[in-house]
């Protein structure tokens, strides 16, 4: 009955809106949305959360406040705000062409199998790592241990967005560093705040309406357009009431509203909606997010207490000059002291890391399983024992740049007590077939100070006797690569990218001059593919390639001049490419006169248009010969149910 008043009260307009919400709403259960972790006596006269702790920790890794998310990051006990930079930056790791290596008949069977990072990664051009495939659209991923895997997604309450990483080799080089390689250059990706955080809220970054779209256990979770329909619903709520309603009195409205609220047409839109007439109101006044925020903040005496603070680490240069960065700490620690925690992705075993032979650029025909010549870098930062297949990822902030030294070891590694931080005592006495296809089932490490460490200290583990083995043995064999013949190991290699830093100007060699001089064979050129290039003028390019997503097409340069100002200008080709599906096509490029797919850009780019990269699968990640080897988990803490297992596969 209360429904038919509702639908008596509104105009036509607004009749035929509400009818269409209902129509395109999907009728299935709704989601509960957990209670915020104040209680009533920490709350002031407003309703706000009153804080009964303190503490010098800015940022908390806990369970997150979103049902079933497992673990989510906190903040601390500041207010951050629109533009401030939260942690201490996380290295980026690619991972490139898994889905072509870990499929045998690639192309004619390209089942997709067990991914256990398949949640955890990125699309690779959203933190700039074109460089390393030819299959940039689709072949490419970006692995982010650190803040930015342990952060959830909230679509009404984002407040974080990630930076791009920076790019540094630390002056390694191939001809004298067995370092080169071995880490990945791409680091210091930052955390911004995007929108306005108290103490204790947790942090939230969008994965995208995809992530939920095609989850379907997910398919009641709100979408980001949800929620500003939600607050526009309630708008035409209130003037419904002040319009045609004024008579009634607030309690019956109150009644239907949460008639509408609890309406049995289920849908996304209906689960972005405030559940009451306090929350309406508070939309009305201050916005949807004024509802959630309080649902989604814990006390920070919660926090200290259950959580673990994730901001004693900071990156730096490493005191190990082969390791890259290193970790260091920022405030003093005691031993025994907790430094981090870190739940782990889980592999069944090093297949998953596995690259083999075959025509990588083209990928036209499967790779030969019989053949391995290479691993991922993710390798390196994994974990294993050599009784058993299984393998272990951490990705908790910071954990990524601390380093193996024997010597000066001052961490160590040990489970999370039962039930702390979603450790699942029971899986270290569960054989590893019981546990998965689960990739994260409940395993938290915690990283633990072995002495008292004095701030600026660097932070140092031990890997292992076999690691420390497998390393000297490889910095032995390193100066045998680097022979007269050698281009790749040459004292004069240089990449593509530092001579690119070096040279933003430089005149660049037409087709017909690099046949008399050519450029080294891993340069290779990519040119910005909108047509019209010619119009952008040289600022414009400039930032083009700026802006992090931007990939360009692989193209030649066929003809140069000079303007009167000395500024070069070119015509290019633009040349079949490995990702043409996705990249040539809305070029209408057409064939040449033997049957290559090409366009001639007939007006001239200015050079900024033109980037000089580092040619696919040349850069250091790539080489052959770079070190590859996970790091050891001790058999004192190694579960004993473990022991003795081996698979070998792609599941």
């Amino acid at each position: 009955a209360t429904y038919l008043v509702i639908m008596m009260g509104l105009s036509k307009r607004r009749w035929l809106y509400a009818l269409i919400l209902g129509l395109f709403s999907q009728q299935h259960q709704k989601l509960e949305v957990q209670a915020n972790e104040c209680s009533a006596s920490t709350r002031d006269d407003d309703g706000e959360c009153e804080w009964s702790a303190s503490s010098s920790c800015t940022l908390f890794m806990a369970e997150s406040l979103i049902p079933g998310a497992g673990l989510g990051i906190f903040n601390g006990n500041v207010e951050r705000h629109e533009g401030d930079i939260l942690g201490n930056g996380d290295v980026i790791i690619p991972i490139v062409d898994f889905i072509y290596h870990m499929t045998a008949d690639y192309k004619f069977n390209q089942n997709h199998h067990f991914d256990p990072t398949a949640n955890y990664v990125w699309d690779g051009r959203e933190f700039g790592l074109q460089d390393e495939t030819a299959f940039v659209n689709h072949g490419l991923s970006a692995f982010a241990p650190g803040l930015d895997c342990a952060i959830n997604c909230h679509l009404g309450l984002l407040n974080v967005d990630k930076g791009p990483p920076r790019y540094e080799t630390y002056q390694l080089h191939r001809h004298q560093d067995a370092g080169v390689g071995a880490f990945t250059p791409y680091h210091n990706s930052s955390t911004i705040v995007t929108a306005h955080i108290p103490p204790g809220g947790e942090l939230f970054k969008s994965y995208g309406d995809d992530y939920f779209l095609s989850r379907k256990t997910l398919e009641l979770v709100p979408v980001w357009e949800d929620y500003p329909q939600a607050e526009e619903f309630t708008r035409l709520f209130n003037k419904l009431w002040e319009d045609h309603l004024p008579h009634l009195s607030s309690n019956i409205i109150s009644d239907l509203w949460e008639l509408v609220a609890q309406f049995p047409l289920k849908s996304r839109l209906f689960n972005a909606l405030p559940q009451n007439m306090n929350e309406l109101e508070q939309v009305l006044t201050q916005g949807i997010r004024a509802i959630l925020q309080p649902h989604f903040t814990r006390d920070l005496a919660y926090l200290e207490q259950h959580g673990r603070c994730v901001d004693h680490i900071v990156s730096g240069p490493s005191t190990l000059k082969q390791a890259g960065r290193g970790a260091f700490v920022q405030r003093p620690l005691q031993k025994g002291e907790i430094i981090t925690g870190s739940p782990l992705i889980w592999y069944p075993n090093g297949d998953f890391f596995t690259m083999y032979e075959g025509n990588w650029t083209s990928q036209d025909v499967p790779p030969d399983r019989n053949d391995a010549v290479h691993s991922q870098i993710m390798l390196n930062y994994c974990w294993t024992n050599p009784e058993s297949s299984l393998y272990l990822c951490p990705y908790g902030p910071g954990v990524q740049y601390i380093n193996h030294n024997q010597t000066q070891a001052n961490v160590k590694i040990q489970w999370a007590d039962d039930g702390e931080m979603g450790q699942n005592g029971k899986l270290l006495q569960m054989h590893p077939d019981q546990m998965f296809p689960i990739a994260s089932p409940g395993l938290t490490w915690d990283f633990i100070a072995t002495r008292d460490i004095k701030p600026g200290e660097e932070l140092f583990l031990d890997y292992g006797d076999e690691w420390e083995n497998a390393w000297n043995d490889h910095v032995a064999a390193w100066s045998a690569h680097a022979t007269p013949s050698s281009t790749l190991f040459s004292p004069n290699y240089q990449s593509a990218r530092h001579w690119a830093s070096e040279n933003p100007k430089a005149m660049l060699r037409t087709v017909k001059e690099q046949a008399r001089d050519p450029y080294p064979p891993h340069f290779a050129f990519r040119c910005l593919k909108e047509i019209g290039a010619y119009d952008l003028s040289r600022q414009e390019a400039f930032e083009r390639w700026e802006e992090i997503r931007t990939v360009g097409l692989p193209c030649s340069i066929q003809q140069r001049q000079q303007d009167e100002d000395g500024q070069y200008k070119y015509i290019v080709h633009f040349l079949p490419d490995a990702d043409y599906e996705t990249g040539l096509e809305e070029l209408n490029l057409g064939p040449d006169e033997n049957g290559q797919l090409w366009w001639l850009e007939t007006e001239w780019i200015v050079r900024e248009a033109i980037k000089v990269i580092d040619a696919p699968y040349t850069t250091d990640l790539h080489l052959r010969e770079a070190f590859r080897h996970p790091i050891g988990i001790s058999n004192d803490i190694f579960p004993d149910a473990w022991k003795g297992y081996e698979t070998a596969g792609i599941w």
